[in-house]
Parts: C-alpha cells; sequence; structure tokens
C-alpha cells in the first residue's frame, strides 16, 4: 500500500513545470501548515522551502514533534523529505502567519509552485484545545474568528493580476479553505483556480444552501477517506472518497492515506462514517444554535476549567470522567452524542 511518502520517493525530482501539481502535492502543502514556523527567517523575507526547511529540522526534532500531536509529527517526517527533492526545495515560501489565543489557533502561509500558480495553506487542528473548541463552534455561530482570518488573509494576499491560486488545508484548515474564498473580494476570487477541503468540517444549513456556496462549488474538492468523522461533521458536498489505510478517527490522518501512482485511492464510505454523518446532521437539525452552545460549553467548559490546553492532557482519565458527567445535564440524544464523539475523538487518537 502506498501512500504520500511513497509518492515523494517517486515524483520528488520531477519539477512542477514536468509533471502539474496534483492532488497528493496539496495534501503535502495542506499538512506542512501544521509546522511553527514562528522562530524562523520566514518572517522576515521570501526564502525557498529548503532554506526555510532545514533551519526548522535544525532547531526541532521528530521526537519534540510526535509529542505535539500525529498531524505535527506526519507534518515533520514530509519536511524532512522533501528539502531534498528538486520537485520542492526551490519553492519560495511567504506570507507566514501564525496566532494564536484563547478562542481561536490561525496560521497561513503561500508556497509559489510556478511562475502562474500559488498554493495558500491553512493551517488544521493540532494539539491545541482552542482549535478543537474552534471546530465545534462552527456548529453554533458563523462566521467564527478563524473564518475571519483566512477570509482576511486571501483578501491581502491574492492579487488581481498576479498568479492563479489554490486554496487548501487538513481538517480545520480546510473548513477554512471552504469559507474564505466563498466571501473574499468577488474579483480576486477569480484568481482561485480550485479548492481543497481535506477532511475538514462543512457548513452549517443556512451557509450551505447560500449563493456565497453556490459562487465556489465547480472549483470546490472535498476530499475524505472512507471512514470519516471530522470531514462529516455538518454539511458538505463534492466529496472525492479515498482509501485510508486506519479505521475510525485514525483515518483522518493524512499519513495513512493510500495513494496510486499519483492520485489518492478511490474508495466507497464505510457504513459506521455514513452512520455518524446521519446521527450528526439529525442533531444538527433538532437543536438550534443555543442547544449547540449549551453543548459545546458544557463539554468544553468542563475541559478548560481542568486547565486542560492540549489533547495529549485530555486522555487523562479524570477528565475523561469529568467530561462524561458533566454530559448527563443534557438531553438524551445531546448526551449520547456528546459522549460517542468524545470516544472518537479522544480515545481512539
Amino acid at each position: 500500500m502506498a501512500n504520500v511518502f511513497d509518492y515523494i520517493e517517486q515524483y520528488g525530482n520531477v519539477r512542477f513545470e514536468d509533471k502539474e501539481f496534483n492532488e497528493v502535492d496539496n495534501l503535502i502543502f495542506s499538512v506542512l501548515a501544521y509546522l511553527d514556523f514562528t522562530h524562523t527567517r520566514i518572517n522576515d523575507n521570501c526564502y525557498s522551502l529548503e532554506e526555510i526547511g532545514r533551519e526548522y529540522l535544525r532547531k526541532h526534532t521528530l521526537k519534540e514533534a510526535r509529542r505535539l500531536g500525529i498531524a505535527i509529527g506526519t507534518a515533520y517526517e514530509i519536511l524532512n523529505i522533501i528539502v531534498e527533492k528538486e520537485r520542492y526545495r526551490h519553492l519560495r515560501v511567504s506570507n507566514y502567519v501564525y496566532d494564536t489565543k484563547r478562542d481561536m489557533q490561525f496560521s497561513a502561509m503561500t508556497f509559489r509552485v510556478t511562475r502562474g500558480l500559488e498554493y495558500i495553506a491553512f493551517e488544521g487542528t493540532d494539539q491545541l484545545i482552542s482549535g478543537w473548541r474552534e471546530d465545534f463552534e462552527m456548529a453554533c455561530s458563523f462566521p467564527v474568528p478563524s473564518h475571519i482570518e483566512a477570509t482576511k488573509y486571501l483578501n491581502e494576499h491574492v492579487r488581481l493580476f498576479g498568479p492563479k491560486v489554490i486554496v487548501g488545508g487538513h481538517s480545520k484548515g480546510g473548513n477554512l479553505a471552504l469559507v474564505a474564498p466563498m466571501f473574499m473580494s468577488r474579483l480576486k476570487r477569480r484568481r482561485v483556480k480550485k479548492i481543497y477541503n481535506n477532511d475538514g468540517p462543512g457548513l452549517r444549513r443556512k451557509e450551505f444552501e447560500s449563493e456565497a456556496y453556490a459562487n465556489i462549488l465547480n472549483k470546490y474538492v472535498h476530499i475524505v477517506p472512507h471512514c470519516t468523522i471530522v470531514g462529516a461533521m455538518m454539511r458538505n458536498s463534492n466529496y472525492v472518497v479515498i482509501k485510508s489505510d486506519k479505521e475510525n478517527i485514525l483515518g483522518h490522518s493524512a499519513a495513512t492515506w493510500q495513494v496510486t501512482d499519483d492520485h489518492f485511492t478511490r474508495a466507497k464510505r464505510s457504513e459506521h462514517s455514513l452512520e455518524m454523518e446521519r446521527r450528526l446532521w439529525s442533531w444538527l437539525d433538532k437543536h438550534d444554535d443555543a442547544d449547540r452552545k449549551k453543548v459545546l460549553e458544557a463539554v468544553f467548559g468542563t475541559i478548560e476549567g481542568c486547565d486542560i490546553l492540549d489533547t495529549m492532557s485530555l486522555l487523562k482519565f479524570r477528565t475523561i470522567v469529568k467530561v462524561i458527567r458533566q454530559a448527563k445535564d443534557l438531553d438524551k440524544e445531546s448526551k449520547d452524542l456528546v459522549i460517542g464523539l468524545f470516544k472518537e475523538i479522544a480515545l481512539k487518537k
């Protein structure tokens, strides 16, 4: 079973001028957005991916990256390989932004792929609880702070007469890649060639049925593993279902996505994934934003009350018990959903 690492080994020395950008390259760039380049020269100017990457690798270890979560560990491993590959090492990296607050986690960066093409990557949900909270707040309110920042980023960095742009991200980053083009400047949106949501959440019914969503559908691709849970959160369309070598939430990891030559291996959604989607959509249809907010506060209020800032600490037994106890005050359907999702996200992560 081949994966993204096998793809890099096969095509890593074939320049983009000789082999066009494809969906696997999209995943590579979206995963790199998980890395915190704050203390590299990326903040000063536009440097090559090789220069930025080697500086990052000198300052951080794989062991350190893996402690921060699966996504960041995978990103580190990918970076460690592509800094030596002709296809990637000469690409220019610019416009790096990293901003994290209690109610927001946001990061973005731009890759110059060729003279006529750029890829803008939005960071997904890493180990920070603030990021996971934002994922769930998307079901309660719109826009969330990261949506505003992502739209602002596109309006600032997409040029009217500049290169074409592909926008993408993994997990929450995929949702930002979906939403930001919906609300960016209409004229600048013409420069957007394609939008990749790599297993990120979708939209509330109101936004899903909006003209803004219809305006970007011809450019939009939602890539999900066959066992998707995160990608089934809220409404979505334009699915491309691919095969993961893991099941349940573990299939969310980009390292598990199977590759055939230069594209992802196609598959069908699993019954478990479809059932979770039915449960989520049914619950959303029966509960208004105020009810959803109540559930959100019951879960994340408890987590934050335990001074839990990241998902690694979330796995402590005492925290799990407190969250489940807090859920007992919710209606039965909400309680069952919270416990089920908590098991999917926390216990199998």
